[in-house]
């Protein structure tokens, strides 16, 4: 998708079902959607209390989002016969959706979503690019979940804990970024807000208590809210 530069864009971390911290960041960014552009970057349902009313948003605001690795997991179940426990426990987006009415409209947006955005100047993903692939050439599964890798672009074998570098050879994607872009992205709430040099990473666990936190683009300046509801015992990132 590409993003002609000429609306001053939003962009917003990891939302994860949590509709009150959106509508609570959109009117604290004093957000118009008759002059500004909203982009999401991916997992904006899953884990928290009202995917429905995080699409209402999405909606309403116009937003252009991007695929993250939950939305690509529920558009994946069409093609199951069975549901995962993931998908059939009762407060999942799977379960909110359908109890709202909206499971198959939101499968068919989400559907028309691309992998990642590009304007003037940034790149959006939701979770990192490959170090040597350029981005329309890397797979959905790299752009979607990457944290770590090397430097040739292999992953972690399936199965890895997130919690600590998997293994000599690996990095965090982002220290084999060497493009003139900026990279906004999110994807990680254990590393947090990420600002440095043309990088933004901007999961900052809201869906764990943290903070939802957004970027104005060109401006680059940093709009966030507390999250209002604290995790579940036993909720990790």
């Amino acid at each position: 998708m590409w993003v002609a530069d000429d609306a001053p864009i939003l962009f917003v971390g990891d939302i994860q079902g949590c509709a009150a911290d959106l509508a609570r960041l959109l009117e604290r960014a004093r957000f118009d959607p008759a002059r500004h552009l909203l982009i999401p970057l991916g997992d904006t349902v899953n884990r928290g209390p009202d995917a429905p009313g995080v699409l209402r948003l999405l909606r309403e605001a116009g937003a252009r989002p991007i695929l993250g690795n939950h939305e690509r997991a529920l558009l994946g179940l069409t093609q199951r016969t069975d549901l995962p426990a993931w998908a059939r426990g009762p407060g999942s987006a799977c379960d909110q959706l359908r109890r709202a009415g909206q499971w198959e409209q939101a499968l068919e947006w989400m559907g028309a979503w691309p992998l990642l955005a590009r304007g003037a100047g940034w790149i959006a993903v939701h979770a990192g690019l490959h170090p040597c692939l350029a981005p329309e050439a890397t797979p959905a599964e790299f752009l979607t979940t990457v944290r770590w890798c090397t430097a040739e672009g292999e992953l972690p074998p399936k199965g890895t804990k997130q919690t600590a570098q998997p293994a000599p050879g690996f990095a965090p994607w982002h220290a084999f970024y060497r493009g003139r872009d900026t990279v906004l992205f999110g994807h990680w709430a254990r590393q947090g807000l990420w600002v440095r040099e043309r990088l933004r990473g901007l999961d900052s666990g809201c869906v764990y208590g943290g903070i939802l936190s957004g970027v104005w683009w060109p401006e680059d300046r940093l709009v966030q809210v507390e999250a209002l509801s604290q995790p579940k015992a036993g909720t990790s990132r």
